[in-house]
């Protein structure tokens, strides 16, 4: 057995996997994401239907035909049919038309009235899990008063604020979860490292969990949030198994099985002095969940649009989640911050932030376009708002750091409060991100 300086046998973790097939393992995970997304645009919308919008044609067809934009998640769509004299008419779910699920049918029972017929349809794309609905209609013989339609699509408030919620807890436990490994690397180490404060380490499993309990929810809740349905229908089975059939579904449970991972053997990487690198492939294969069901995943350059938004996100935990774990590590020693943790989690802090600059300008200039759209959009101003937030933390964050830091600046308190005044500016960060989301962004 290896010996330590003083002679003594040093501890070898018997059962600590082999750090190169991890990393390997991580990283051909996080390969696999980026290579499984194609080119597409933001939403799934309608480009044709058959029959056409607003046309008069002589008998009533088998079935209507709509095509869309790019790929759409035939469980997770519907279309609607509404004969003159108000009764449906669609005696099926619709069903894919190959090639490709671009375009879905759905047959139609036999009608002898003539008049004007409405469709209702709602498509959820494929890619970012984003639905999209419309009407529109067509006339058999000659056209009629038009029947009125219930409406696909209409968002449930309650549903979808379920969403954001469980969108926004799996931001924070990230942050946690990853900010707290960060400061237990900050902190002074010899050749073997002292276990780590028994706050930091509960801070970890706070964070775990909320992240695992943020993605189950997300989980259940998405296949109503994209049908508009009560949050009571996450116990449907088929809304729930559509879901793990898209590639949000297989993002979520690839998160779900790295956070086992993370559970098994994130704390020995920890200890380990080499176990650094496979845990940032971890966290890397983390945020990678967040990135392939976000906007990065459609429009030009696909990879290096995920490849931009995992950084974004891992930066954002870093920095978010290492302030949380400095307030952690304060209140629990009762003594104030050891310094060199301070000073080393501040170099991380800004590489972190410039990380988050740079690939936030990236996002910017791919999803704005055009400069007028910066306030034309909901997204653009929604952009400007957590630019300036961020801008208005880092500027207050280097006063409140430089102060705190110089060695007549007082007690351990001023310290706590710089790092709590970050950590509310960041949280108002993640809650704009949350709604940015939701939002398509104008390209």
């Amino acid at each position: 057995m290896p010996l330590n300086r003083s002679g003594a046998p040093r501890p070898r973790h018997r059962w600590l996997p082999d750090l190169r097939a991890l990393a390997a393992l991580t990283a051909l995970l996080i390969g696999g994401l980026l290579a499984s997304a194609g080119p597409a645009v933001a939403h799934a919308e309608l480009v044709s239907c058959s029959p056409a919008d607003g046309s008069v044609i002589a008998r009533e067809p088998l079935q209507v035909t709509l095509a869309f934009s790019e790929d759409v998640t035939v469980r997770l769509s519907s279309v609607r049919v509404i004969g003159p004299d108000g009764r449906r008419l669609d005696r099926q779910p619709p069903q894919a038309v190959p090639p490709g699920d671009r375009r879905i049918a759905v047959g139609l029972a036999p009608e002898t009235q003539q008049g004007t017929y409405v469709l209702e349809w709602l498509a959820t794309a494929a890619d970012d899990g984003h639905a999209t609905s419309g009407t529109l209609s067509f006339s058999v013989g000659a056209p009629s008063r038009t029947p009125v339609g219930q409406g696909l699509g209409t968002p449930d408030r309650v549903t979808d604020a379920v969403l954001d919620t469980a969108v926004w807890l799996g931001f924070a436990g990230l942050a946690l979860l990853v900010g707290s490994a960060v400061i237990r690397r900050c902190a002074p180490q010899g050749r073997d490292p002292a276990p780590p404060a028994p706050s930091l380490r509960r801070a970890g499993s706070v964070g775990w969990a909320v992240l695992l309990a943020g993605t189950v929810v997300q989980l259940f809740v998405h296949g109503p949030a994209t049908q508009g349905e009560a949050v009571a229908r996450i116990t449907d089975r088929a809304l729930l198994g559509a879901t793990l059939s898209t590639r949000e579904g297989h993002l979520l449970i690839a998160r779900i099985v790295l956070l086992a991972l993370v559970a098994t053997i994130g704390d020995p990487l920890l200890r380990h002095r080499r176990g650094a690198v496979p845990a940032v492939l971890l966290v890397l294969g983390l945020a990678a969940t967040w990135s392939g069901t976000s906007h990065a995943s459609s429009g030009s350059l696909v990879p290096l649009s995920l490849a931009v938004t995992t950084l974004h996100v891992t930066a954002f935990a870093v920095w978010a989640g290492g302030l949380s774990g400095l307030l952690v590590l304060s209140r629990g020693s009762g003594s104030g911050l050891p310094p060199l943790t301070v000073t080393r989690f501040s170099r991380v802090a800004l590489t972190a932030v410039a990380v988050l600059a740079a690939t936030g300008l990236y996002q910017a200039f791919r999803e704005i376009g055009r400069s007028s759209e910066l306030t034309g959009t909901w997204y653009g101003r929604l952009l400007l708002v957590k630019t300036v937030i961020v801008v208005l933390v880092v500027l207050a964050a280097s006063v409140t750091r430089r102060y705190a830091l110089r060695p007549d600046s007082g007690p351990p308190t001023v310290l706590r409060r710089a790092a709590l005044l970050e950590l509310v500016g960041v949280t108002a960060v993640l809650l704009v991100t949350v709604l940015l989301i939701g939002q398509p962004p104008p390209r």
